[in-house]
């Protein structure tokens, strides 16, 4: 079979834009440990060592192997990552829409969207949906890391820095590569089982893949398929609403309310081929996922007018919100030698995300309304015969992408001893978006929808809201569709100064057809100060263009308002009249500068310390504001008159609101030992990361405080952990193995559900006053695993993650959200790096032949 050269010079200024991903396919595999092996020997990102970490590149590169993901008995692709790579974060959060299906996936406390995620060095399409206000990563359409199997990665490679010279849009915190699995003539998979220590989510998974020669040259294709089956959490208590038997401020006979993880099932297919066609290699790769869970919103009280209809919920009801997401992929390319220093990859890419929502357990309570007052003698059964659907379709999101690239790599011989090695191409890439309406009752003002409201069937002095529970239909005159076109060319040209000093540079142009072009560039370069040391850094210039979903997103929601109630809630269109009449007309490029120096030291041939640097500076960064009242743009006549013409109560949109610098240190140690005739093998990892608003771009005459207000600020700033570190300890000896593995979360504080976002009146506490703002501490939770091998070809392993079972503090009675979830809710619900499950269990067991 024809493997092509690979160099860690020209694959330092490789992969640009997407270029082939170097690596020898391996032909035959007949044990788990070769598998490993040959993870080992790759060459992505710039890197080809066995350590974690690329100890050889110009900038940071952490290499997970397939195994190393999956022993921490971890199911998902994103938590697996979140072990593994402390300046990677994975937050949870609860009752924010979409989020039950997907959360955010950061490197270096960045947003989603500013991580560059690609498959085989392919770019990988971003999801179609975003977390809305209150969460992490709020108004960023990511990739979702969650839709791609365990089963189908041999590797994950991280590149820590800055690489939108090299890649293009997106890249301003770094890039994440996962390899596909082409192994051959062998069969692996696994089955897996779990459950938390209260007897709730229990889940099962299972995963196959196997591969297969196609003809005798080489040629392979590889397939996977896994499936994931998971039971919901709920760490909710009884509450004190009330309802038609018992008196509000008594505990409820049940817990109502509900706290958790979502119901949750996940089926897929990925594969991977390639064929040698001629002197040439035509491959291809991709795969379809399907996701759905089943979430919920907060409990409605028997005795909110606007919301319940007692006729069909007298004791009031727990909203539903059933998500499904479905991702397809696929990449087909040709790359072979043009001579023999001389390579290309011609390739086109398409990718889809689909995010529907259907409302379960709900209620227009508008429709029961409007036949109350055209029927006012109507009798209980017949309100509630005429009541509208308790279920039914609320919209749903379309993403897709298609990306062509034509990429040629090589080396030029300048009459030194060192040629220069050089990559160039070009990219096009079209990305479409669309927004599907509900179904009528989703969103109607009663059955007619004339745009009069109603007086509610239970008090005639409050009116009924439109549209379902939880999740409000998409409306008609949200629906919509949005294109745009980009087009980029790329030079790379790296070489050996010295043979201790290399350096390398980038150029990339690249222009959107909807908000403009830049020009960005790259220096990076190492120096070997000795064979066991060397000094590296890079600076560079970055951008990201806004997506799609950012500049044509519009949608009607529930969101709290002042003291803790929900109230209709609108996002505008960027350009639409009410950013307008604050002064936002469009969106624009995010420009990023980006500065890291470290050094690599391999103090023996079992001990090696990295440690990088990092400065982060965006300007224009785009956020999505927080939402704003009449009240708050009382100082504008034009935007008062553009939010009563939305029918909504508050409205927010994105803006390039913000100017920020985050700087960090990352350090990783690993270190080797023979112990009591075992391997016993240790990496210590951490990350220190920091970010500060630097200005906030108001426009003239706009108030600061509407522009970036400090719920934005919070989330931006402190919403995600300043401090974040794992230590783990590895031993094996003959058929046993064990790991034992610490992860520290730094503190986060938000202001969303503490007091200065709802804004309770002292008065109502009688012990003193609420919290300002809501804080989920530092802690530390300790995984173990432990795996015997019966043979070769079986293994069996059990686990138990967070063994001390550590959860954040419970709410106090000083707690906004205690309150006005009537003292339901037991932890907080947003900023949560390690969530509150407690301890869960996992076992496991591993075939391959």
């Amino acid at each position: 079979m024809k493997i092509f050269r690979a160099n860690s010079l020209t694959l330092a200024i490789g992969l640009a834009m997407g270029s082939t991903t170097l690596m020898a396919h391996s032909a035959e595999e007949t044990s788990m440990d070769k598998a490993e092996q040959e993870v080992e020997t790759i060459m992505v990102l710039g890197t080809r060592v066995s350590n974690r970490t690329a100890t050889e590149s110009a900038v940071p590169v952490d290499i997970i192997t397939a195994e190393s993901l999956t022993r921490g008995g971890f199911t998902e692709l994103g938590q697996s990552l979140q072990a593994s790579v402390p300046s990677f974060n994975f937050s949870r959060t609860q009752v924010s829409d979409g989020s039950d299906l997907f959360r955010p996936a950061t490197l270096r406390g960045l947003q989603p969207d500013q991580t560059l995620v690609l498959i085989n060095g392919k770019r990988r399409h971003n999801q179609a949906i975003f977390g809305l206000n209150g969460t992490v990563g709020a108004g960023a359409a990511g990739t979702d890391m969650n839709a791609i199997p365990l089963i189908a990665l041999k590797d994950v490679q991280v590149l820590r820095d800055g690489a939108a010279a090299q890649y293009g849009s997106d890249a301003i915190a770094g890039v994440i590569n996962l390899s596909l699995r082409d192994s051959t003539d062998v069969t692996s998979g696994y089955v897996q089982g779990g459950t938390t220590g209260e007897g709730d989510g229990d889940n099962y998974s299972v995963g196959v893949n196997t591969g297969f020669d196609l003809g005798d040259d080489g040629g392979f294709i590889n397939l996977s398929l896994e499936y994931r089956d998971a039971d919901g959490t709920n760490r909710a208590e009884r509450d004190i609403g009330g309802s038609s038997t018992i008196p509000k401020d008594t505990l409820s006979d049940e817990v109502r309310w509900s706290q958790g993880n979502a119901a949750s099932e996940f089926k897929s297919v990925f594969y991977n081929a390639m064929m040698p066609v001629g002197e040439f290699e035509l491959y291809s790769f991709g795969g379809y996922s399907n996701r759905t869970a089943l979430g919920n919103g907060f409990w409605r009280n028997f005795d909110e007018a606007a919301k319940v209809v007692p006729q069909v919920y007298p004791d009031g009801f727990l909203p539903r919100i059933y998500n499904e997401a479905q991702d397809t992929s696929v990449a087909v390319g040709l790359r072979g030698d043009i001579n023999d220093d001389w390579q290309f990859d011609i390739s086109g890419v398409y990718g889809q995300n689909r995010y529907d929502f259907d409302s379960r357990n709900t209620i227009n309570a508008s429709i029961a309304a409007e036949y109350k007052v055209n029927n006012p003698s109507a009798t209980d059964a017949e309100i509630a015969a005429n009541s509208g659907p308790t279920s039914g379709y609320s919209g749903g999101f379309r993403f897709d992408q298609t990306t062509f690239n034509a990429d040629v790599t090589g080396v030029v011989d300048i009459g030194r001893d060192a040629p220069l090695y050089v990559a160039f191409g070009t990219e096009y890439r079209s990305e479409n978006y669309e927004i599907v309406a509900g179904e009528l009752a989703s969103y109607s003002c009663g059955s007619t929808n004339t745009g009069r409201e109603f007086d509610s069937v239970m008090d005639p002095e409050k009116l009924a809201d439109c549209g379902f529970q939880a999740y409000p239909g998409l409306r008609p005159d949200a629906a919509g569709k949005a294109d745009r076109s980009s087009y980029a060319f790329y030079l790379d040209i790296e070489t050996q100064l010295t043979d201790d000093w290399m350096l390398g540079t980038a150029l990339r142009f690249e222009d959107f057809s909807d908000s403009g072009n830049d020009l960005v560039g790259k220096i990076s370069s190492r120096y070997d100060i000795s064979d066991s040391f060397a000094l590296r850094g890079a600076v560079s210039t970055g951008f990201r263009a806004p997506s799609l979903q950012q500049s044509a997103y519009t949608a009607y929601t529930t969101n709290l308002g002042d003291n803790g109630e929900l109230i209709n809630s609108f996002t505008a269109t960027a350009g639409s009249d009410f950013p307008s009449a604050l002064g936002v007309d469009n969106l624009k490029l995010e420009t990023s500068k980006n500065m890291s120096l470290g050094f690599v030291l391999n103090a023996t041939d079992d001990l090696s310390l990295t440690l990088d640097a990092y400065r982060i500076e965006i300007k224009d960064r785009i956020t999505l504001g927080s939402l704003l009242s009449a009240e708050d743009v009382a100082f504008s006549a034009d935007a008062v008159a553009a939010l009563a013409a939305t029918g909504a109560e508050q409205a927010n949109y994105f803006s390039n609101s913000v100017n920020s610098t985050t700087q960090g240190i990352d350090l990783i140690i690993t270190h080797k030992a023979d112990l009591f005739g075992g391997d016993f093998n240790t990496t210590l990892a951490g990350n220190l990361n920091e970010t500060e608003i630097d200005s906030v771009n108001a426009p003239e005459g706009i108030p600061e405080d509407v522009a970036l207000d400090d719920e934005q600020r919070s989330f931006l700033t402190d919403g995600q952990p300043h401090e974040r570190a794992t230590l783990t300890f590895d031993y094996s000896r003959n058929d046993w193995r064990g790991m034992v593995r610490a992860n520290y979360f730094g503190e986060t504080d938000v202001t969303y559900f503490g007091n200065d976002h709802i804004g309770l009146p002292d008065g109502i506490l009688p012990t003193g006053s609420f919290q300002p703002t809501s804080i989920v501490e530092s802690a530390v939770l300790v995984d173990i695993n432990l795996e015997y091998h019966f043979t070769d070809s079986l293994s069996f392993s059990a686990g138990v993650n967070n063994i001390f079972d550590v959860t954040p503090d419970e709410l106090g009675a000083d707690e906004p959200l205690d309150f006005i979830t009537n003292q339901a809710f037991k932890y907080p619900v947003r900023a949560l790096p390690y969530g509150f499950d407690g301890i869960t269990y996992t076992a496991k067991m591993n075939f391959i032949f």
